[in-house]
């Protein structure tokens, strides 16, 4: 091979050579395009779905806030008292053993029923929504945990009973499953529903969607008062649990006022073990 051939040979092989390069990178340049609008499309992406979020956050704060006035404005026409701040009636266990249940009755610990405080048994009723009477002294001790109750009395009618029932089922199924609804155990003083929190009561002659919203939203859980709110709710089978069933569940103290069925449950409660309160050692005792 001639100089002159070697020459023209080297001069393709690095055209060649240059034209690969410049290849690689237009390939590079476009790579580096398309992830830079993915990384774009990304992050728009997730803007969005901030602003959505926090769109939704807004929406639902406005929302509260106008149902929660829409409540104000109706307690008179429902004949429904405040929100209220019951006085602090403390809290501690009963022992549960006949003879002190018959000491320490409900009207006995709670003089303003139904109760939002006071001593109670240590154990608990599951969440639900019952057709029956269950003993505000259990149910007194799901209060400390952050639950909300609501109740009934036999002259309630039926159309409120099945409304409150309705409501409060669909909040179980939703993001309150820390709920109670029952029969009260005896006529609710000047009306004939009454919802309670530690600490909170509000009754009401009528049921309402609002009303009852309202309190719930502001008395549940974390965003109430009860010393051991934040544990799981309550379900059957689960330590210091009382399973609510078809009867009514009353403890020594009530059961001389059971009218038909009721389940007496002073024996299951006397040598069981309480239910478990997963708070601070400094906390308020159980």
């Amino acid at each position: 091979m001639s100089d002159e051939e070697f020459a023209s040979k080297r001069e393709r092989q690095k055209a060649r050579r240059a034209e690969r390069l410049e290849m690689e990178a237009q390939q590079a340049q476009a790579a580096g395009r398309r992830r830079t609008a993915t990384y774009g499309l990304v992050i728009l992406v997730v803007i969005g779905l901030i602003g959505l979020l926090v769109l939704n956050q807004v929406n639902n704060s406005r929302e509260n806030s106008e149902q929660a006035e829409r409540a104000v404005a109706k307690l008179d026409e429902l004949g429904c008292t405040e929100d209220t701040r019951m006085t602090d009636l403390g809290g501690g266990h009963i022992t549960g053993t006949e003879e002190a249940l018959t000491a320490e009755p409900p009207e006995v610990i709670y003089p303003d029923e139904p109760p939002t405080s006071g001593r109670h048994i240590g154990q608990v009723v599951n969440s639900g929504v019952f057709d029956v009477k269950v003993d505000p002294r259990l149910t007194t001790h799901n209060l400390e945990h952050g639950y909300v109750v609501g109740w009934y009395d036999a002259d309630t009618p039926a159309e409120e009973v099945d409304a409150l029932k309705a409501w409060a089922q669909e909040q179980r199924e939703g993001d309150f499953d820390k709920i109670i609804v029952a029969e009260y155990y005896r006529d609710i003083p000047d009306a004939n529903v009454a919802f309670t929190a530690w600490f909170y009561r509000q009754a009401c002659e009528q049921f309402d969607v609002d009303v009852a919203q309202t309190f719930l939203r502001t008395h549940y859980d974390t965003n109430g008062e009860g010393p051991e709110r934040g544990i799981p709710s309550h379900n059957p089978g689960a330590q210091g649990v009382v399973e609510v069933l078809d009867e009514d569940v009353f403890l020594a103290g009530l059961t001389d006022l059971a009218t038909g069925d009721a389940e007496d449950v002073t024996d299951e409660v006397e040598d069981a073990e309480p239910a478990t309160d997963e708070v601070d050692a400094d906390e308020t005792e159980g």
